[in-house]
């Protein structure tokens, strides 16, 4: 789930960019997640991940950021055999598998495609601009043997 800062979802962010069905893109007004937005992404999660593994329980570990910690969010997971596991807190930085693995690619390849875009004269790179990159930043950070 890709969340954009914004109230509109404007059709230039989207006709000029090969974007796969699967992504799911959602605004806020802070660009943050919230609580609508958390739950929304862990029926996402569950749409996706029940496909594979039907009937079966499957492990969601997350920080134990407020928006995350909604009784909805705990009911659906029950209801839909996800096994939430909490990490402590202040301990996330230590103990995030994906902090290190998949989130600092992430970060290297998208500031790659801004210096990219900045030597063909890109000066803004804007919503248009990343939405642009995107599939290319995931395609060269999430890799079998990373995720």
């Amino acid at each position: 789930l890709l969340i954009l800062k914004g109230s509109t979802h404007l059709e230039k962010w989207y006709t000029k960019t090969d974007i796969p069905d699967e992504y799911a893109f959602r605004l806020s007004s802070t660009g943050y997640s919230n609580d609508t937005l958390s739950l929304e992404w862990l029926k996402h999660f569950d749409y996706y991940s029940s496909r594979r593994q039907r009937g079966v329980y499957r492990l969601l570990i997350f920080d134990g950021f407020g928006s995350h910690c909604t009784v909805e969010f705990f009911r659906y997971a029950d209801d839909h055999k996800i096994i939430l596991f909490t990490l402590p807190p202040h301990t996330s930085h230590d103990l995030q598998p994906l902090d290190v693995v998949c989130f600092q690619p992430f970060k290297h390849y998208h500031k790659s495609a801004v210096e990219a875009a900045t030597r063909t004269g890109c000066t803004d790179f804007n919503k248009v601009e990343f939405l642009y990159a995107i599939k290319g930043i995931r395609a060269a950070t999430f890799k079998q043997r990373t995720i």
